[in-house]
């Protein structure tokens, strides 16, 4: 029989709350090991067969999380999909599902709304709901408040609320994940008070929205001027290059101003989820209420055309017919996740009229336009000397940069990873 009958603050202040994530992806689960770490009984929920049984034996499926970490999640309270009905078992539901763009670039929301059709039969009352996943602003309250309010009395016999992930995949920071300032929200006074309570407890520092709407707003708002000050760096790297002037240099140099100056870095385009597809969730709510985004659609036009930049500067110094290599297909560097990378651009365009092959340590295969292609199983740097052209879209830390110089015919390298070599073989784009 469950232990309903303590308040739900009260399960979340004493630890014995049991704390059910769905989704385990990048956030999720990470989310849930830092939770589990928290010493609270943690549930977790996907649709991959294959990664729950990784899970299970102990290991990661995720290059990013090491399998030392997962000895903190109980492999007996892992469960696929089909056992979703361990979801009564939970006092907080937390969220953590994709939501795509669909081919008109507005939101596909099929993820939430199959999870709450999935969990619905198995909401009870003193319960909370936390929708992680990045949303337009009015989400929260379209897809699960007003479909739980007909049932529960929100913040009295059930809390819904909204608290956006701030995780950057691959990226080495000085900081634990728990040291990420995390932003929460709530419907009532009641629902903020217990995901506060709840949140006080994982996170050092917990930062309260006034309302969802804002929470929702200000995760894609975070995003949209990342893509925007990326899109405005790689525009200017097309108009420096043009003049002989080495963008790089440029960005070090204005970098040394101690105020009103962030620093961006261009590259071969954008890849993953929040840059390219989060700031289009504002769009599509601006193009709702009838005002203009402009800004967020030019950062994207821009953020495609550096792309289609590059593969014409490998155009106009290779001959067709020859043979390329591309190094690392993941959209940013030490991941194994490829989703929206430019690299896939890149290949797709190329293999037109090049014989383009790639390689990456992390992933094994990529998918363009429905046809897979593999990657060369092993890096033997002597035989670089074999492709007319290498081009270093993922600057994977694994690289050997000094080999892939001395080997390599002509290198275009589009993350300025080789910037402290003169060698004239290395094209900077």
């Amino acid at each position: 029989m469950l232990n309903t009958e303590l308040s739900l603050y009260s399960k979340i202040k004493s630890k014995n709350a049991i704390i059910g994530v769905i989704g385990l992806g990048y956030v999720g689960l990470e989310l849930a090991i830092t939770i589990a770490k928290k010493r609270y009984k943690i549930y977790g929920f996907d649709t991959n067969f294959k990664k729950i049984k990784i899970l299970k034996n102990g290991k990661s499926p995720l290059n990013t999380i090491n399998s030392k970490s997962i000895k903190f999640l109980n492999k007996n309270n892992l469960f696929h999909a089909n056992k979703i009905k361990y979801i009564s078992n939970c006092d907080i539901i937390i969220i953590c599902l994709p939501t795509p763009l669909k081919k008109n670039n507005s939101p596909d929301v099929s993820y939430l709304d199959d999870c709450y059709n999935s969990i619905s039969p198995y909401l009870r009352k003193n319960q909370m709901l936390i929708l992680e996943s990045t949303v337009y602003p009015g989400a929260t309250k379209e897809l699960f408040e007003k479909k739980i309010s007909k049932r529960f009395e929100i913040g009295k016999t059930f809390n819904v609320c909204f608290s956006p992930e701030r995780i950057s995949p691959g990226k080495k920071l000085s900081f634990e994940y728990s040291q990420i300032p995390k932003i929460i929200s709530g419907r009532t006074k009641e629902c903020v008070n217990n995901i506060s309570t709840f949140y006080n407890k994982i996170f050092q520092t917990v930062h309260l929205c006034e309302t969802i709407e804002i929470a929702e707003f200000t995760k894609l708002y975070e995003n949209a001027f990342r893509a925007v000050n990326i899109a405005f760096v790689n525009q200017m790297k097309i108009v420096s290059d043009k003049m002989g002037i080495n963008i790089f240099e440029v960005v070090k140099a204005a970098s040394t101003k101690p105020f009103g100056f962030t620093p961006f870095s261009p590259g071969p385009g954008v890849g993953g989820h929040c840059i390219p597809i989060d700031p289009m969730f504002i769009t599509y709510v601006a193009k709702k209420i009838k005002v203009n985004s402009n800004f967020i659609e030019l950062a994207r036009k821009v953020n495609f055309e550096i792309t289609n930049w590059i593969v014409k500067k490998i155009k106009n110094k290779i001959k067709t017919g020859k043979n390329i290599l591309i190094l690392g297909v993941a959209y940013k560097k030490n991941i194994d996740d490829y989703r929206e990378s430019p690299a896939i651009k890149i290949i797709d365009q190329l293999k037109k009229d090049y014989v383009v092959k790639f390689y990456d340590p992390y992933i094994n295969k990529i998918s363009i336009n429905s046809k897979n292609l593999n990657s060369i199983k092993k890096l033997l740097y002597k035989k670089l000397k074999n492709f007319s052209a290498v081009v270093i879209v993922a600057d994977h830390d694994n690289f050997d940069y000094k080999k892939i110089v001395k080997y390599s015919k002509i290198i275009f390298d589009t993350r300025n990873v080789l910037a402290n070599n003169s060698s004239k073989k290395i094209i900077s784009c």
